[in-house]
C-alpha cells in the first residue's frame, strides 16, 4: 500500500480542484490532487490535455504541471476519514490502494446531474445530456439519425450547450421537449435582473447566443412540457409528452433529458459535514463560510460541490479555498491573505448574483409531485415510487428508514442518483420540510473496490505518519 503525507490533498480536478491546486502550490505548499477521471479537466473541461479549449484551464493546468504538485488520474476515492487531526484519503489507482495524509483537505468533486425519474426513463437509449455530451467531448459521438433521432428533453443552459455542441459536430436533433415551468413571476425577474447583468455580463451574452443558435437551427421546440414518458420494448423507441397544444409523440432512438445539476455531496456526508436543504436549487449542500471552510476542521468545499454557481466561479472559490487553507496551516500570513481574498470574494459576489436570477428564472420542479407509483426510482435495486409509499405508510418516516425498508439506495451508485428523491417523496409523503428528513446516511467504500484491493488493505502495513 502507497502511503504518502502532502500539506494539502484535493479531491476533484475541475475548475475549482486545478485553480485550488495552482495556488496552493504557489504558494509553496505540498500538494497532492486526486482525481477519477482519465485526464484533470473535470466535466466542463474534459479532455483538456488532448482537446485543449478553455484557457483558463490550460493555463491552470500549465502552473500545476509545472509546480511540484501530484496529480494522481484515474485515481478513485474510496474512504476519507482522520487520522488524529488530520485528513486521511485512502484512494484505488487500478488495483494500487493508497492512503494521502495531508494537513488540510479540498473537497473539489463538482456536480452531478439532477436524477428526474419518469416512465420509461431507465430504458437504453435514455441517457443524461451531460452523459452524451461526455461522450461527444471524449469520442466525437453524437447519435446516428439513422437510427431514430435524437430529443432532447429538458431545461437548462446545458440543453442549449449541447444542442449547439451536436450541431458544430455536424449531428441533427428531432426536437427539445423544454420542461420549464411556465408562469414565472416577471416581477421578480426584472427586479433582478440588472445585478445579474452587473454581475456576469459576459455570460448572459454566451447565454444569448446560445439562444440565437437554436433559433437559426430551426429545430423544432416544444414549450411547457409535461408528463414525460419514454416508450419502447427492448429499448427507447418514441418519448410520449404534453404541452399546451396537446399529447404528442415523436420517435427517437436516443432520448437525452436534463434537469439541471446538483452538489456532488458523498464525500463531505460521509465526513458528516453540516449540509443544508438550497430550496431554489432543490437540493443539499454543505454549510460553508465564504472561503469554503466547513464544519469539521480541517475541511474546505470548493466550486459546485459547495452550490452550483458555474466554472468561473468554481475557480474563485477554489483560489479562495487554497489562500484560507494555507493561512490555517500558517504558511501565508495574514497581511498576504488580505492582499488577495477581497477581490476574489467582490467577483464571485458578483457571478452569485446572476446565478440567483437563473435560479428565479428556471425553478427546478418537485420531482415528487407527478412520480406514478408505477415508476423505478432507484434504478439500480429497481424500487418503485409506489413501494417508496407504501413504507413510509408502514412507519418508515425517513430517507434511511425506507432505504432499509425498501433496498432503495443500496445498489452500486450508493444513492447519487436516487437519493435526493427519496428524500423528496418522504417529505411529501409525512407533510415535513425536506430539510428537516434530511438525506441518505453514507458508508464507505464510497465506490465498489475489488477484492483484492481489499485483501491489500487489510494485509498491509499500518498507515504511520511517522514513517512518512
Amino acid at each position: 500500500m502507497t502511503a504518502e503525507r502532502a500539506d494539502l490533498a484535493i479531491v476533484g480536478a475541475g475548475p475549482a480542484g486545478l485553480a485550488a491546486a495552482a495556488t496552493a502550490a504557489g504558494i509553496g505548499l505540498r500538494v497532492t490532487v486526486l482525481d477519477e477521471q482519465p485526464g484533470p479537466g473535470g466535466q466542463v473541461w474534459r479532455g483538456l490535455e488532448r482537446r485543449g479549449g478553455d484557457r483558463a484551464g490550460i493555463d491552470l493546468l500549465r502552473r500545476v504541471r509545472a509546480s511540484d504538485a501530484v496529480l494522481r488520474s484515474r485515481t478513485t476515492v474510496v474512504d476519507v476519514g482522520f487520522g488524529g487531526d488530520e485528513p486521511v484519503v485512502t484512494w484505488l489507482d487500478g488495483d494500487r490502494v493508497g492512503r494521502t495524509m495531508a494537513r488540510a483537505l479540498i473537497l473539489a468533486a463538482g456536480a452531478i446531474e439532477r436524477t428526474v425519474p419518469f416512465p420509461g426513463w431507465t430504458l437504453p437509449g435514455v441517457m443524461g445530456v451531460g452523459a452524451l455530451q461526455t461522450a461527444l467531448k471524449s469520442g466525437g459521438l453524437v447519435p446516428d439519425p439513422r437510427d431514430g433521432g435524437l430529443v432532447i428533453a429538458g431545461r437548462g443552459p446545458l440543453v442549449l450547450l449541447y444542442l449547439s455542441q451536436v450541431l458544430a459536430a455536424g449531428g441533427t436533433v428531432s426536437a427539445i421537449l423544454d420542461t420549464a415551468a411556465p408562469g414565472r413571476s416577471l416581477a421578480t425577474l426584472a427586479r433582478r435582473l440588472p445585478a445579474a447583468l452587473l454581475g456576469d455580463a459576459a455570460g448572459f451574452v454566451r447565454g444569448a447566443m446560445l439562444l440565437a443558435r437554436r433559433a437559426l437551427s430551426r429545430v423544432p421546440v416544444h414549450r411547457g412540457v409535461r408528463r414525460l414518458v419514454a416508450e419502447g420494448a427492448e429499448r427507447v423507441e418514441a418519448v410520449r409528452f404534453t404541452d399546451a397544444a396537446g399529447d404528442h409523440v415523436l420517435p427517437c432512438s436516443v432520448l437525452g433529458v436534463h434537469d439541471g445539476v446538483v452538489p456532488n455531496t458523498q464525500i463531505g456526508r460521509l465526513l458528516r459535514l453540516d449540509h443544508d436543504w438550497r430550496a431554489g436549487q432543490r437540493c443539499f449542500a454543505p454549510v460553508t463560510d465564504d472561503y469554503g471552510r466547513a464544519s469539521r476542521r480541517g475541511v474546505w468545499v470548493a466550486g459546485d460541490g459547495a452550490g452550483i454557481e458555474g466554472a468561473e466561479a468554481a475557480q474563485l472559490a477554489g483560489r479562495l479555498a487554497a489562500l484560507d487553507a494555507a493561512r490555517v496551516i500558517g504558511v501565508l500570513s495574514e497581511p498576504a491573505f488580505a492582499n488577495q481574498a477581497p477581490s476574489l470574494l467582490r467577483r464571485r459576489a458578483g457571478l452569485q448574483m446572476a446565478r440567483r436570477f437563473l435560479d428565479a428564472l428556471d425553478p427546478p420542479r418537485d420531482p415528487a409531485v407527478e412520480l406514478a407509483d408505477g415508476t423505478i426510482v432507484c434504478r439500480c435495486e429497481e424500487v418503485t415510487a409506489g413501494e417508496i409509499r407504501s413504507a413510509i405508510a408502514a412507519g418508515a418516516g425517513g430517507p434511511n428508514r425506507a432505504k432499509t425498508a425498501t433496498r432503495c439506495g443500496m445498489g452500486a451508485c450508493q444513492g447519487r442518483m436516487c437519493g435526493p428523491v427519496l428524500s423528496q417523496i418522504v417529505a411529501r409523503e409525512t407533510g415535513r420540510p425536506v430539510g428537516e428528513v434530511g438525506a441518505l446516511r453514507i458508508r464507505p467504500p464510497l465506490k465498489p473496490v475489488p477484492m483484492g484491493a481489499i485483501a491489500a488493505l487489510a494485509t498491509g502495513d499500518p498507515f504511520d505518519p511517522e514513517e512518512l
